[in-house]
């Protein structure tokens, strides 16, 4: 429980990345949104405990980045100033951001989970480098079309993937002067569920429970009954079969590697674990 409450948590947002350019509204990323949501997973998938700082990366210069203020004081975001001096440095945030992170490894050795709020592969190379200093990582983007197509090594190579669902302005839906903005992509169908946010979550929340809750356990195996009832309780509107799976047991035994039973729950033998 102690660690739950360790401010060990450094959010990184690439902002550039975010709202694609400063060609497009630069106002269209929803901070307060994004912080909050990735706050919530870090939690829920027990990843890490609170945020220690969060830093955000822009030219923030320019007057229409102004709009952001309210939210940057609100969420205590650090506004980091990045100057591209000509066309050729577009990728001048990218390296300000990658230096930063490895300061704060080296710095405050407390801090365990980086957060990286981008879809750029050019992140690749620090986030094999945290993991080399014993560091956990997170990637996370939007669902907002600007937000562009996330590099798939920079997806495989972090510890967790996260798409924050932001919905579209209700004008961008019903402008017919417009181009229709593609649909987010929906997360493919695949065994591992590496791309299933949700999936995800309804995984990490069997693990979280089989560490909370001594009764899961009966002789080694995991209490079936007892299992789908905090399933239940904790998602009331999804269930295994959202996810193709046609029994709970499947579920727990193809999609989370564990072994079940349907003895009743008296029968845990106290202190056995997985």
């Amino acid at each position: 429980m102690a660690r739950s409450q360790q401010r060990n948590v450094a959010i990184f947002l690439d902002m550039e990345n975010l709202f694609g350019g400063y060609k497009n509204d630069v106002t269209s990323v929803p901070l307060a949104t994004v912080v909050d949501d990735i706050e919530k997973v870090v939690g829920e998938t027990g990843l890490g405990g609170q945020t220690a700082l969060t830093r955000a990366y822009a030219n923030w210069g320019r007057a229409d980045m102004a709009g952001y203020r309210s939210q940057l004081l609100a969420h205590n975001i650090k506004p980091v100033q990045i100057f591209s001096f000509d066309q050729s440095s577009k990728n001048a945030a990218d390296i300000e951001l990658v230096v930063d992170a490895l300061e704060v490894a080296a710095d405050m050795p407390w801090i365990e989970l980086f957060v990286i709020v981008s879809g750029d592969g050019d992140f690749v190379p620090l986030l094999r480098r945290l993991h080399a200093l014993g560091k956990r990582s997170l990637v996370a983007t939007t669902s907002q079309p600007k937000a562009g197509v996330v590099n798939k090594v920079l997806q495989s190579v972090a510890d967790y993937f996260h798409v924050i669902d932001v919905p579209a302005p209700a004008a961008a839906v019903v402008a017919p002067a417009v181009k229709k903005p593609p649909a987010p992509a929906k997360p493919a169908k695949k065994k591992n569920g590496a791309q299933h946010t949700e999936l995800e979550l309804y995984k990490a929340s069997v693990h979280a429970f089989l560490k909370e809750d001594p009764t899961l356990w009966v002789n080694g195996l995991v209490n079936a009954p007892r299992l789908g009832q905090l399933l239940r309780n904790r998602w009331p509107n999804v269930t295994y079969k959202t996810f193709g799976y046609k029994t709970l047991r499947v579920f727990a035994e193809e999609g989370c590697g564990l072994k079940v039973t349907s003895a009743p729950a008296g029968k845990a033998a106290a202190g056995t674990r997985a």
